[in-house]
């Protein structure tokens, strides 16, 4: 269970840690959308950010690294399809005018996924749910204490899914899995007992949650924007805008 409790909140003193749970999400919007622009500055300053974050909130560089590694290998394959090309005699060429671009664009969804990963560590459930309030109660028709717990319930779900894949990967490979070569065969044998023992603890916390008399009608944690928060936001804003103005301009 050690390798998938990054995934969950790690308590600590850092500066995102001490951030109202509102301001890193304006942040992963702006910011994590300013990233798909493909702004080379911009990209060069948030990268150096990030990890000064990270590195503050005590996020391990190499545990990040092997937890998106699938991601990563994802990545790999856009960027391979995205830069080469296949001639019409079988020959193998590199596309110059794509590959600065791929690599932009790759760049920046690699610093999407961080900073996700990074509002995850840094911020409790419980305020990630009482963020989520606020922001849709000005939205009619929503039921926003609703909304805010489904998404909190899938936060807090997603280390143990990854635990029940894990531990059935290791079951499956200790019975000699991997001497099936029918992939068709190995697949069901994982997915279909993954999603049976998914669906018997979603059935678990729902009886627990009855059980509770749990209602979305809980108090929410007091939430504080306080004068880091908003020169954290302007920082943001004044990368985004010196970005736009150097590449605006040849």
């Amino acid at each position: 269970m050690d390798t998938l409790t990054f995934m969950g909140f790690s308590p600590g003193d850092s500066l995102l840690h001490r951030l109202d749970p509102r301001t890193k999400q304006i942040l992963l919007i702006l910011a994590g959308g300013f990233c798909l622009n493909k702004n080379p500055l911009f990209l060069g300053l948030m990268t150096l950010a990030l990890a000064g974050a990270g590195h503050q909130a005590r996020l391990s560089f190499f545990r990040l690294i092997k937890e998106i590694r699938y991601f990563l290998f994802f990545l790999a394959g856009v960027f391979a399809v995205r830069v080469i090309t296949l001639s019409d005699h079988w020959t193998l060429s590199v596309d110059p005018d794509g590959l600065q671009e791929s690599v932009l664009m790759l760049w920046g969804l690699v610093l999407v996924v961080v900073m996700g990963i990074l509002l995850m560590v840094t911020t409790r459930i419980s305020h990630i749910r009482a963020a989520l309030v606020w922001f849709l109660a000005p939205v009619p028709f929503v039921n926003e204490r609703s909304i805010a717990t489904m998404v909190g319930l899938m936060v807090r779900f997603l280390p143990l899914i990854l635990f029940q894949a894990a531990e059935m990967a290791d079951a499956q490979r200790a019975r000699g899995i991997d001497h099936r070569k029918n992939p068709l065969y190995r697949l069901s044998c994982f997915t279909f007992p993954l999603f049976r023992r998914i669906f018997l603890k979603t059935d678990d916390l729902a009886a627990a949650l009855q059980a509770r008399c749990y209602t979305d009608n809980r108090t929410l944690p007091q939430l504080v924007f306080s004068r880091i928060d908003a020169l954290i936001l302007w920082a943001v804003l004044v990368m985004m805008g010196v970005s736009i103005s150097v590449f605006s301009h040849p």
